[in-house]
């Protein structure tokens, strides 16, 4: 979360999750990675920027920022909106389903329909903002507000529509990570919808408008709303945002204009046609925080079990929480400054083989449960390249280190989708993945 997921957990060193990757080809595509960095300059010693914007944005203030789809791509080739730059203040974060019935020619057109339409109703609502384009919206007389939709495909849907064939190795199913508590209803999904905006009103009118040229052929399979601090209540609208558990969340992410940030997000052309090059991918995770068994201890032990000082966000024995974790600080009586067992020390790069990836948590609550416990927590997703090369290795490392912040997280929902490229030419998102 900190640093990067946590409390879900790799497993034991089983050979092949059912659909999954293996671990021989994990170790073998990571390995590559790790080889490729050292050439390049990535890994756990690449140099981040010093207090850069944490998701690798611009530095206006939000209320000036109108909509945009390529001012929302955050300079990054094709990327779709809302994957880099400034995230917004709110986020609704959709996976849907095709209508069941027709076979695959059937799952292909309903599939082809809905793509076709979110990317002219995307194009619309970022050039114009949707008191534009929907007459008597709710946000009717609001500004954009820094609107951004994205969109992915599930592997499922290629599976439905017969597609198969094009699915690409990064779209292997994750492996099952011990420590996951995941529920079906959280989990999965044909296609993915995140929108987000400075205005939770403009957010909900432009998610009301895809879902109704999609209603035909879909259902929602799951929905999360998810904020962060707005930048009107932040002393410093720069600063890294905290989640609900108190912690600067968010902290070495890839800085905005870098290499690093790049190579770490967006797929990469290579010999051939790739329908993903200029895309991304995102890990999805609902993790549910254990807040009351949380706040229930004293700072000094929340402070061991990140890895970092709350007030400050400054690894232990460091100062600033921009500064290079340190994993050979010492205390004054010899002991390590960062534990063990602690969060950021699973988590960092230098002991993943370099792997990285860009977070864009987003905190979610939704009250007390029938059983009355807490259901708030963290949105996490993950962007990168390749998860295998990204998410995958991290999470394994925080379950075989036995990253302390687990006690006090549960991993309920995860998914998986390919971000493919802003579309070109007439074209609409996904094509090249739908119809080769």
């Amino acid at each position: 979360m900190t640093e990067s997921t946590s409390g879900s957990h790799g497993g034991p060193e089983q050979e092949r999750p059912a659909g999954g990757v293996s671990r021989r080809g994990l170790l073998a595509r990571v390995g590559a990675a790790a080889l490729i960095g050292a050439g390049t300059g990535l890994g756990a010693g690449e140099a981040l920027s010093p207090g850069a914007d944490p998701a690798g944005g611009d530095a206006a203030p939000p209320r000036l920022r109108m909509a945009g789809s390529r001012a929302r791509r955050g300079g990054l080739g094709r990327l779709q909106p809302g994957i880099t730059g400034t995230p917004p203040a709110f986020a609704h974060v959709l996976a849907l389903d095709l209508a069941d019935g027709g076979g695959p020619d059937r799952a292909r057109e309903r599939a082809a329909a809905v793509l076709k339409a979110w990317s002219a109703a995307a194009d619309r609502l970022h050039e114009e903002g949707p008191a534009a384009v929907a007459d008597g919206a709710a946000s009717a007389d609001l500004r954009p507000a820094s609107l951004a939709v994205t969109v992915g495909v599930g592997a499922s849907l290629l599976a439905a529509a017969g597609r198969e064939d094009a699915r690409p190795d990064a779209m292997a199913d994750l492996p099952e990570f011990a420590s996951d508590a995941l529920q079906e209803q959280w989990c999965g999904g044909d296609l993915l919808v995140q929108v987000g905006a400075e205005d939770p009103v403009v957010a909900a009118a432009a998610v009301q408008h895809l879902l109704a040229r999609a209603r035909e052929h879909t259902r929602v399979r799951w929905s999360v709303r998810g904020f962060r601090r707005t930048a009107a209540a932040a002393e410093d609208p720069a600063a890294t945002p905290r989640n609900l558990m108190g912690q600067i969340d968010g902290t070495n992410n890839p800085a905005q204009g870098s290499s690093l940030l790049e190579r770490t997000v967006q797929v990469q052309p290579g010999a051939g046609p790739d329908p993903m090059a200029g895309g991304s991918y995102v890990v999805v995770r609902r993790i549910r925080m254990l807040l009351e068994d949380w706040f229930a201890t004293g700072v000094d032990h929340r402070e061991q079990v990140i890895g970092r000082e709350l007030a400050t966000g400054a690894p232990l024995g460091q100062r600033g929480a921009d500064a290079e974790v340190d994993l050979t600080a010492e205390n004054a009586d010899g002991s390590p400054a960062i534990g063990g067992h602690a969060h950021i020390r699973a988590a960092s790069p230098q002991n993943n083989l370099g792997a990285r990836m860009l977070r864009r948590g987003y905190s979610f609550d939704e009250g007390w449960r029938a059983d009355g416990t807490r259901d708030a927590g963290l949105l996490f997703m993950a962007w990168q390249a390749d998860p295998a090369r990204g998410f995958v290795p991290v999470q394994q490392n925080l379950a075989d280190s036995g990253d302390a912040l687990n006690e006090y997280t549960r991993h309920e929902g995860s998914a998986l989708f390919a971000v493919p490229p802003a579309p070109s030419g007439g074209g609409y998102i996904g094509r090249e993945l739908l119809e080769g």
